[in-house]
């Protein structure tokens, strides 16, 4: 396709969107990705044994991953047996009609005999019959998975050392350290991945990080175009090496063909001379229905991908526009905000801390003043990672960390009562903060962090603070309350106002009740006598 050389660029522009447009409604049925749903579950809140460090924040990094490929997540963390039950059931709902199916579990995992069993957060084992009852049968999850044809991935990140095999040794030989082997070759189209060799134990990795095995995980699963198997090959080799190969994943998989996570969309041209470049966001687009077959949560996925590669104003309200309630709506609007004139530009920043580029001594260096309305670009933000260190150098005081906390609850998380420390509750409440923005979920801040988290809450932030600000209404006197008592008068002059009336009342109070009775009398007669003495007086 040529164009005329003054042929004005907004309309080459709106003719490569139509053959786009064009392109898009040429898509064959089968080449679009089909349904697909994940369960993911992180336990880490163990009541009858010691805490893990890192499952539930592994599993909101994974389910951070899964929704961005499209998967539908039904997701729990810290969960009692019967929510772990009542969540595979969910599960099992969701995946009728699924063409895949990804379950994902952080926790810890026994196995006795040949079968493998989850452990929910207030499991107390004190035999093996307690864990039929007391515990999840990973095949009860298999056989969920394997009621329909469908391609089926379970991810156990379940083998760290486990206290409650210490517990079970003592009273059963078949209690063994790590999971046992799963085979697959029965069932067509699954595969089973463990974050070590069968009876071995993993490593949980460093307190408010993730686990080796799912930072190696996080760190292949959203490759394009790759296999499931490739993918876990990958992890492996990074595993293995991280953990200065004393950790080596294990996978077992009957899957035909390839599998993969995030396979790109592969469109066809109708002509193979045309060239479709990337099309500016500031161009209306056209409202068109959705192409015949295309999968609408698959379309909310590819538009979000392109608006994001574009990352323009119009980008995102295209997307928007489209998808006014998506899975990424939320994302659209915080980017959008930041890219419409009247928000702060990033280009605004000093010139040595731009762009992606931008590093956390450069942002600790702006102005106080310039924290409220200062963008934040996102892919900057990624680059960061919050530790404790960072969170150090801050120098928050009590009152910076309180002001944040109710930042946190203006924005709908919930750090708990006011504290002057961060304490597990405001951790928790962070993560999830970090978590809606796909920043890396470690519970602790970094400079362009909290720059982000103050200018996202500041017009709700200052709402409060006007509330708090204006003056309690004038208090009405009721009914019941009694009026303010009004001055004693003598004669109309108020006692308190004449010195000589205040001097007589003074006496009289001092004389006591019964000398105030007698002087009164006392005072009657002479003034009696004394008044008809004059009154004689003057009639004569």
């Amino acid at each position: 396709m040529n164009f005329a050389p003054g042929l004005d660029i907004r309309a080459r522009l709106m003719a490569a969107l139509l053959g786009l447009v064009a392109v898009l409604f040429a898509v064959p049925a089968q080449a679009v990705p089909e349904r697909r749903v994940a369960l993911v579950i992180g336990n880490s809140a163990y009541t009858a044994v010691p805490r893990l460090a890192n499952p539930q924040r592994d599993a909101t990094a994974i389910s951070a991953a899964l929704k961005r490929l499209g998967f539908e997540v039904v997701e729990g963390y810290d969960l009692r047996m019967d929510e772990m039950t009542g969540i595979v059931r969910e599960f099992a709902q969701k995946l009728d009609g699924a063409k895949a199916g990804v379950v994902y579990y952080a926790g810890h995992g026994i196995a006795v005999g040949d079968e493998n069993y989850l452990i929910p957060v207030d499991a107390s084992l004190k035999s093996e019959a307690d864990l039929d009852f007391r515990a999840v049968n990973v095949q009860l999850i298999l056989r969920q998975m394997q009621r329909d044809e469908r391609v089926n991935v379970l991810i156990l990140d379940a083998c760290r050392d486990n206290p409650f095999a210490t517990q079970l040794a003592a009273k059963s030989r078949s209690v063994a350290r790590g999971l046992t082997a799963i085979e697959t070759q029965s069932a067509s189209g699954i595969l089973i991945a463990f974050a070590t060799d069968p009876r071995s134990t993993a490593l949980d990795g460093e307190k408010d990080g993730n686990s080796p095995f799912t930072a190696a995980l996080l760190k292949h699963i959203e490759t394009p175009e790759v296999s499931i198997t490739t993918v876990m090959d990958r992890v492996r080799a990074d595993v293995w090496e991280s953990t200065g190969k004393k950790q080596k994943p294990w996978t077992n998989s009957s899957i035909i063909g390839e599998f993969k996570l995030n396979p790109t969309l592969k469109l066809a041209a109708v002509d193979p001379s045309v060239t479709i470049k990337a099309i500016d966001g500031a161009v209306p687009v056209p409202a068109t229905p959705a192409p015949v077959g295309l999968d609408r949560a698959q379309m909310d996925v590819r538009m979000w991908e392109t608006a994001e590669r574009g990352n323009t104003a119009g980008d995102y309200k295209a997307y928007l526009d489209a998808f006014p309630n998506g899975q990424f709506a939320a994302f659209a609007k915080n980017r959008l905000s930041r890219l419409e004139p009247s928000s702060v530009a990033v280009a605004a920043l000093p010139a040595a801390a731009g762009a992606a580029a931008l590093s956390s001594a450069a942002a600790a260096a702006l102005p106080a003043s310039r924290e409220t309305g200062q963008a934040v670009a996102d892919e900057a933000m990624k680059g960061e990672v919050a530790t404790a260190e960072t969170e150090a150098a801050l120098k928050l005081t009590a009152k910076d960390r309180r002001e944040l906390q109710r930042r946190l609850s203006l924005a709908g998380f919930k750090p708990g009562k006011t504290s002057p420390n961060f304490g597990p509750s405001q951790r928790a409440a962070i993560r999830e903060w970090q978590t809606t923005r796909a920043l890396s979920a470690t519970g602790f801040l970094a400079p362009m962090q909290l720059r982000a988290l103050r200018a996202q809450t500041e017009p709700a932030y200052q709402r409060a603070l006007a509330e708090e600000a204006k003056p309690a209404p004038a208090k009405t006197r009721t009914a019941r309350e009694p009026a303010e008592p009004q001055p004693r008068t003598r004669g109309g002059v108020a006692y308190e106002r004449d010195p000589v009336i205040r001097r007589d009342l003074e006496r009289e109070r001092a004389g006591g009740g019964s000398s105030a009775t007698g002087a009164a009398i006392f005072g009657g007669i002479v003034g009696g006598v004394v008044g008809g003495a004059l009154g004689g007086g003057f009639r004569r």
